[in-house]
């Protein structure tokens, strides 16, 4: 009997182990099925139903902006054409004949002699994929040297925009002598004397310099008569100033857009006075200013320049909790800008003042002169998160950065009479509003009673009272949100035709 017990027990115990068996047996069957149903909805998937012209605007506008970087810690094959390339066989044939994916910016960083077997590889097959696309090039490389600098100059007849950054002296010589037919933009940081090297460019039209040549050298410069846009440091560093840029800018006979970067506190020995009859868009990017409390470069420049054609002009400064030291400090030349506009006859269409000190009735007058006006945008900053005790002037002083969006320039902007407004409003031709506003002092219900005083859809009324409709608005207050029934009502607006942007809290200020 026990001998029966112990049978039955081996035979229970075998056919469970056959079944436990089996039962494995079948689960992976099914994990296997699940895998290849899941292989057939990705063969049926939308995207793959995607025309190829369609799916290569997809990876164009994927790879757009972004750099191919060969540097020390970069490792190229995940940069966006080689991770589209490696995602499957259709995919990597799309990206292989798409050969602009592939002629995005390519930059180099300085890398160890050791490192230049791993990155020449995929170097050359950037280049080799691209064709004969044009090339976007950076060449950053430091007084080490990088040995992949000579695999990009020998496609110097392709560079369509290039950067090269000269802070530690590069050897350039091999850019001597060679033809650049397809250069449109060209950037050069730090010191670069030999700027004549570039005189075989026909199609160069867009500068970025570190430092302008003296006028001596610059008129062996040969295509700078073709030169549309600048860009240039007025100030290399605290006390170097770049004097060409206040005495040699005519030229450039054909200057359209001009950026004065790196206005700081220093003024130059002399500003010779100068009329730039083309000029069309003037940026001028504003540093610190301690020195004096009644003059700045700014001002300086500004009292100087004639630009009959200006239509576009844009003043920032640098802004961002802990960056104080940077902030333009200077005050705001109100009378110097008064003159500028009646000297210059320009009818200006889009004025621009990022983190600018300026009061409310400064920015008033200005607008007064500026009776053309299609598009205003006016950043302030948030107050509170900002320490300029720390920076006090020479005499002890502390600065306070001015009101400017306040209920008085609210009320000044709003286009007829709400009970509130002038009778005759400023900047009629207004169509384009942008505001960054210190939420703690911001008024919210004026600021809709403005809106809707220049939300005039009906065009042929428009007319009659010579006032443009509000096309565009945006507006970030920051700090806090947007009161609830404001925004509300904004948002009716734009279901009914208005652009409306609306930033709240402590969202960044990136798009408005």
């Amino acid at each position: 009997m026990q001998r029966d017990f112990e049978k039955d027990m081996q035979h229970y115990d075998s056919e469970i182990a056959e079944l436990h068996s089996r039962l494995l047996y079948l689960e992976e069957k099914k994990k296997m099925l699940n895998r290849h149903a899941e292989r057939l909805k990705s063969l049926s998937a939308p995207i793959r139903r995607l025309p190829v012209e369609l799916l290569t605007r997809i990876f164009v506008f994927f790879c757009d902006g972004r750099y191919i970087t060969v540097a020390r810690h970069a490792f190229p094959f995940i940069y966006p054409p080689f991770a589209l390339a490696s995602v499957c066989r259709g995919w990597r044939q799309i990206a292989i004949d798409t050969s602009c994916l592939w002629s995005r910016t390519l930059e180099l960083i300085p890398i160890a002699q050791t490192a230049i077997p791993r990155f020449e590889a995929p170097l050359r097959l950037c280049i080799a994929r691209s064709r004969s696309h044009p090339l976007s090039v950076k060449l950053h490389v430091g007084g080490e040297g990088n040995g992949l600098v000579p695999l990009l100059i020998e496609q110097s007849s392709r560079w369509q925009s290039v950067e090269i950054d000269n802070r530690f002296g590069l050897d350039l010589s091999n850019i001597r002598g060679r033809t650049f037919p397809l250069l449109e933009t060209l950037k050069l940081t730090y010191i670069f004397p030999d700027l004549h090297i570039f005189n075989t460019a026909p199609q160069l039209h867009s500068l970025w310099v570190h430092s302008l040549p003296p006028a001596q050298v610059l008129i062996h410069f040969t295509p700078r008569s073709q030169i549309t846009s600048l860009q240039a440091f007025c100030c290399h560093d605290d006390s170097d100033l770049n004097d060409s840029v206040f005495q040699a800018l005519e030229m450039f006979p054909n200057l359209q857009s001009m950026v004065y970067a790196s206005l700081n506190h220093y003024i130059p020995r002399a500003i010779t006075p100068q009329t730039l009859p083309r000029l069309s868009s003037v940026e001028f990017r504003v540093g610190y200013q301690y020195l004096s409390l009644t003059h700045n470069l700014l001002q300086a420049l500004v009292d100087k320049l004639s630009l009959p054609s200006l239509t576009n002009l844009t003043i920032t400064s640098a802004c961002g909790v802990g960056s104080e030291s940077w902030t333009f400090r200077g005050i705001w030349p109100s009378q110097t800008f008064a003159d500028f506009f009646q000297r210059s006859g320009c009818s200006l269409q889009s004025l621009h003042l990022d983190y600018i000190s300026l009061s409310d009735q400064d920015l008033t007058v200005l607008l007064m002169l500026n009776p053309s006006l299609v598009e205003l945008r006016v950043k302030e900053i948030r107050r509170k998160d900002y320490n300029f005790a720390r920076y006090r002037r020479l005499n002890g002083t502390v600065f306070q950065f001015r009101d400017i969006i306040t209920p008085a320039l609210l009320i000044s902007l709003h286009a007829c009479d709400h009970g509130v407004a002038l009778s005759s409003p400023l900047v009629p031709k207004l169509e384009r509003l942008h505001l960054v506003a210190d939420g703690n002092l911001f008024d919210d219900e004026l600021f809709w009673k403005l809106i809707v005083s220049r939300w005039i859809p009906e065009e042929e009324y428009a007319q009659t009272i010579g006032v443009c409709s509000l096309r565009s608005v945006k507006i970030c207050g920051l700090g806090r949100a947007l009161w609830e029934d404001v925004e509300l009502k904004l948002r009716r607006l734009e279901r009914v035709g208005l652009e409306l942007f609306v930033r709240t809290g402590e969202e960044e200020d990136n798009e408005v």
